[in-house]
């Protein structure tokens, strides 16, 4: 939250004012520099985590490369909708995937259920 309320103060730099779509795109790059990878976020559930306020953090990240082709295919579907979602179960957990897409960072956000085993398994719990 609080990059976001320095941002007026981060768009001007040595007197010059910066374009805003240029510092977001520099923003995003930062938040994920490799392209070939997923960032995956476990979030909800009993424990609450990943929401604001928790200090459990579930957060992974996986090579597109050493996907599964049928996972990978899974993924695809996902990003593009082209799937039936299950309905979230009371207490589940929900995962947030980001993936570049082209030249445009991408996220979505799923039940567990239909998210493929090795992603789910690149996550891991944090304490902060």
């Amino acid at each position: 939250m609080l990059p976001f309320l320095l941002l007026p103060l981060l768009l001007v730099r040595h007197g010059n004012r910066l374009d805003s779509n240029l510092l977001l795109a520099e923003t995003s790059q930062k938040i994920m520099e490799n392209k070939d990878q997923l960032k995956v976020e476990r979030i909800g559930g009993f424990g609450g985590f990943g929401l604001p306020g928790s200090h459990l953090k579930s957060m992974g990240n996986i090579s597109i490369a050493d996907l599964p082709p049928d996972d990978l295919h899974q993924i695809n579907r996902l990003f593009q909708g082209n799937i039936h979602l299950n309905a979230p179960k009371t207490d589940g957990f929900r995962y947030r995937i980001t993936m570049w897409i082209g030249d445009t960072l991408k996220t979505i956000e799923v039940p567990e259920e239909n998210v493929p085993v090795s992603i789910r398994n690149s996550v891991k719990d944090t304490l902060e």
